[in-house]
């Protein structure tokens, strides 16, 4: 069986390793700068034919560069960062399309502009580094958790190196904050500090709501195979309850409806999947990258029933999240890959896991 370092070199590793995620975070930004004449706005993703995001952008920034059709997520957190708290809905949130659906990822426009605090020519500057910091973040946490799976830390380079966390750095999404947050808590968890854990679980899903999944799947591991009850459900519970307390927040602040017919990712099962092979045909990238998504759907599913990993188990809800995507997610691969980016790296880590019992992983015997 190869090696691992001891504990307080591995870990020590890890740091080195989340160091390395973030330069290479930032020299990938630094290349796509340089090439538009270190303008920020070109990661933001406002739309050529999205007129009330590029509007509010231009009256705050001037000429911004601009995406094809719609453009991207990261128009919708440049909003929310200057108004994170809804203060001023009427200025800010109105022009969000879908206000309740995206003011409830609240998290990463926060951080991104320092509470609000910063202003707009910063927040384009706050939005990507908050990104690369959570490139690099998130590496650290991965490798912590690979050294936990009797791997080697350098694995941690599976989260900067993810194609779809890629593709949320190209356009200032909230992905790879939520992502970060919740490697972050299973890093937390395989050491029993559990408060923190929690805490990042509860932040992770209000940067993104499908990070509920991995508060569920956190829950699940912590009841079956380390037994604590107690922890489990504080595991699910506190995050849902936050979700659920900013939910009503913003029904306060923005209007009491449900919110539900804003949600347009998210069909029948299956159903999305087999639209978009029609569409498929056209590209042979999206080909590849929809069937090898499948694929490692089907794998990431039997290797989860055959191990006691936790990282497994965390983010095994997100197959079942895939299978009820709509066609749009499901016909891109800048999308799909998004979409599953956590599951993604999960499945590195899992496939590539001793096949031995884990000893270090908090699982209680």
């Amino acid at each position: 069986m190869r090696m691992v370092p001891g504990r307080t070199g591995a870990s020590i590793q890890a740091i080195w390793v989340g160091i390395a995620a973030a330069g290479g975070a930032v020299v990938l930004s630094a290349i796509v700068l340089s090439q538009v004449g270190w303008d920020a706005t070109v990661f933001v993703g406002f739309g050529e034919e999205e007129p009330l995001t590029r509007g509010y952008a231009e009256q705050r920034l001037g000429e911004v560069r601009l995406r094809p059709a719609q453009g991207h997520d990261g128009k919708f957190f440049f909003v929310q960062a200057n108004d994170p708290w809804v203060l001023h809905p009427e200025q800010n949130a109105d022009v969000l399309g879908r206000p309740l659906y995206r003011s409830q990822r609240m998290f990463y426009p926060l951080v991104a502009g320092l509470g609000g605090a910063l202003p707009p020519e910063m927040v384009v500057w706050g939005l990507l580094a908050a990104n690369v910091v959570a490139m690099g973040v998130g590496s650290w946490a991965v490798g912590l958790i690979a050294i936990k799976m009797d791997m080697g830390a350098w694995w941690g380079l599976s989260f900067v190196l993810n194609p779809g966390l890629i593709n949320e750095l190209s356009i200032d999404g909230a992905g790879v904050v939520a992502a970060a947050a919740a490697f972050g808590a299973c890093a937390l968890f395989l050491r029993e500090r559990d408060g923190m854990g929690i805490l990042l679980l509860a932040l992770a899903a209000l940067t993104r709501e499908a990070m509920l999944i991995a508060a569920t799947g956190s829950a699940w591991w912590l009841w079956r195979y380390r037994g604590d009850r107690r922890v489990s459900l504080l595991a699910l519970a506190i995050p849902i309850a936050t979700v659920g307390s900013w939910a009503v927040y913003l029904r306060m602040r923005i209007g009491l409806d449900a919110g539900v017919a804003q949600i347009q990712e998210i069909g029948l099962p299956f159903n999305g999947f087999i639209q978009a092979v029609q569409g498929w045909r056209a590209d042979p990238l999206d080909l590849a990258s929809g069937i090898a998504i499948l694929i490692l759907l089907v794998l990431y599913t039997r290797r989860v029933l055959t191990s006691e990993h936790l990282v497994g188990w965390a983010f095994a809800g997100f197959v079942a999240l895939a299978l009820v995507l709509t066609r749009p997610v499901w016909q891109s691969q800048f999308d799909i890959t998004r979409a599953v980016a956590p599951a993604t790296t999960a499945f590195v880590l899992l496939l590539f896991a001793p096949r031995h019992a884990p000893q270090r992983t908090g699982v209680r015997r």
